[in-house]
């Protein structure tokens, strides 16, 4: 490899003894590599970032590290609604799920109370199964 061909690796520091001695020696008659070396290491400081400001850092080193409650992005009102809506479905399901009454099964009850009533209910319980025999 001749001297020109290790330019990359002496701008990069990785020559070391004998080869970087040959490089330099290389370097000092050639005004091809001068030129790239000189481009080489303008290019790496214009690569550099600058650093941020002191204040920017700690800004965002204190939003990343600062402890946040489980409930400090829960907006109330879309929460609120939806757990309204669940219990209002839950409702409406529980009741799909009851046998409905008919004038068989209030009849059956009254008969069933009324066993046990004294004898002015009875009057009412069969009253009531009259009316309900015209309706």
């Amino acid at each position: 490899m001749n001297g020109c061909e290790q330019i990359l690796l002496y701008a990069q520091g990785e020559l070391a003894g004998a080869e970087k001695a040959a490089f330099e020696t290389h370097l000092a008659s050639c005004p091809s590599c001068q030129k790239e070396l000189l481009f080489l290491r303008r290019m790496d400081e214009a690569l550099v970032p600058p650093a941020a400001p002191q204040s920017v850092v700690e800004g965002i080193f204190a939003k990343t590290t600062r402890k946040k409650s489980f409930f400090a992005g829960v907006s109330w009102k879309p929460a609120l609604a939806g757990a309204a809506m669940l219990g209002l479905g839950i409702f409406v399901f529980l009741a799909g799920l009851q046998p409905d009454k008919t004038a068989f099964d209030a009849r059956e009850v009254i008969a069933y109370m009324s066993e046990n009533l004294d004898a002015e209910y009875l009057s009412f319980a069969e009253d009531l199964s009259a009316w309900e025999e015209d309706f």
